[in-house]
């Protein structure tokens, strides 16, 4: 390299601009508070998947184990809510809600939406209560205690299901309190994944 090349090099890396690479804010939420939720729910999936091969190992050596579809039925829905929060956090169902809103608008059901949804919201929360209860009266019971697990399961659908339906008081609510839903994720996961623990080392035993 000449003199003159080399001086030109010098120049010209100088006059670089250093770019900064800002990640954006929603990518940044992401890997915060909705990945520590997605992590949460995988586990009681991978741990329901678990208990339901176990059930099916100990039914094949004629132990009770006629909760295995249960505890696989239980499995794919954790792993298709924690899908579905992934796609969520990634932005990949923008614009969605405003598609449902616009469909909702042409079949005239939007002007009038709010007494359906304080009854929809409503029956879900007696529907949840109810599978909890449920679940509670048979949470002795070492086979049907996956009951309770319903209920836990019951507790994030019907929460979900209650946010998508966008009640004003529930959205003003979610806003001022963004921890409920990661609290609701956290205590369905937890209980879903100590029952079938349960469950593991019953059939262990």
């Amino acid at each position: 390299m000449t003199a003159h090349a080399n001086a030109d090099f010098v120049s010209s890396s100088r006059s670089l601009t250093p770019i900064a690479f800002a990640v954006p804010a929603k990518y940044d939420c992401f890997m915060s508070d909705d990945l520590l939720r997605v992590l949460a729910l995988t586990i009681p999936c991978l741990f329901g998947l678990w208990t339901a091969v176990a059930c099916r190992r100990a039914q094949l050596r004629g132990l009770p184990g006629s909760d295995a579809l249960i505890w696989a039925g239980l499995s794919s829905v954790f792993f298709l809510l924690s899908l579905v929060k992934s796609v969520r956090g990634l932005g990949l169902l923008r614009g969605f809600g405003g598609y449902l809103r616009d469909i909702f608008k042409q079949r005239g059901w939007y002007e009038d939406r709010r007494s359906l949804q304080v009854a929809a919201s409503i029956a879900i929360a007696v529907v949840v209560i109810a599978l909890i209860a449920w679940g509670l009266l048979w949470a002795w019971h070492h086979v049907k205690r996956y009951r309770l697990a319903i209920g836990f399961t019951g507790l994030i659908l019907g929460f979900a299901i209650v946010r998508f339906i966008s009640l004003h008081e529930v959205d003003a609510w979610n806003a001022s309190a963004p921890w409920a839903r990661t609290a609701v994720d956290l205590v369905a996961a937890a209980g879903v994944s100590a029952i079938a623990i349960a469950r593991l080392w019953q059939i262990r035993t």
